[in-house]
């Protein structure tokens, strides 16, 4: 008997988009963690960011691959894209007054 089935990912996050956190230039991100099963075993499942992670601006993917005891392995990603949606002051101020 030959194992040629992969693993199987189940509900795998589809693409996150989600301004920055008051606090900074980066978020911290949460998403409900896909699970793995496989017709023998699942013998590795890992990702490359957990839910909960910070991210920088820009765009993210993030990755999980499930591998079974044969060596079949299968993955799902997903982006996770940082936008900074806080207001800054404008550098093209004409005139500044300063009252003493």
């Amino acid at each position: 008997i030959t194992d040629d089935d992969a693993p199987v990912i189940s509900g795998c996050p589809s693409d996150i988009s989600q301004g920055t956190d008051a606090t900074g230039c980066n978020a911290v991100v949460t998403w409900t963690a896909p699970t793995a099963s496989d017709n023998c075993a699942v013998t590795s499942f890992t990702s490359t960011h957990s839910p909960g992670a910070t991210f920088a601006t820009g765009t993210t993917i993030v990755t999980y691959t499930a591998t079974d005891a044969i060596g079949n392995s299968t993955s799902c990603s997903f982006n996770v894209t940082i936008t900074d949606d806080t207001s800054s002051i404008s550098s093209n101020l004409s005139k500044i007054e300063v009252w003493a």
